[in-house]
């Protein structure tokens, strides 16, 4: 399975949440950067959605899917937080961050795994040999 331009798109996102956290801890969280870093996050993470998509289409994932939905939703959930008025900057970059990063390690699991161990992950039975 190839996975690189996810890996990229995902990698993109982590570099500008970085990017925003350095300068919301210089400027604040509050005002137009916080919904701006929101914004911008969240459509990086659409694209990131967007690619995964192409990527695993026609793959039988089974139980690896859930995983990567879970992921999407938690860097979801701490982009959209930073919009709100008060927001905790830098919990929810650390909670962005702690679902993206071992992600990236995820998706080069998959492209570094053969076929039969891509099954086995996903749940599917495998035939045995003699």
């Amino acid at each position: 399975m190839r996975t690189l331009a996810t890996q990229m798109r995902l990698r993109r996102l982590l570099r500008a949440q970085a990017e925003f956290q350095r300068r919301l801890t210089v400027e604040g969280s509050g005002g137009p950067l916080g919904a701006a870093a929101s914004a911008r996050l969240l459509q990086l993470l659409q694209d990131v959605r967007g690619s995964w998509a192409r990527e695993s289409q026609g793959m039988e994932l089974g139980g690896l899917r859930p995983y990567l939905q879970r992921s999407f939703a938690a860097m979801e959930a701490a982009a959209a937080g930073l919009a709100r008025p008060g927001a905790d900057a830098a919990r929810l970059g650390a909670e962005l961050r702690e679902a993206g990063v071992p992600l990236v390690f995820f998706l080069r699991g998959l492209d570094d795994s053969e076929a039969p161990v891509l099954a086995e992950l996903a749940g599917q039975s495998l035939p045995r040999s003699a």
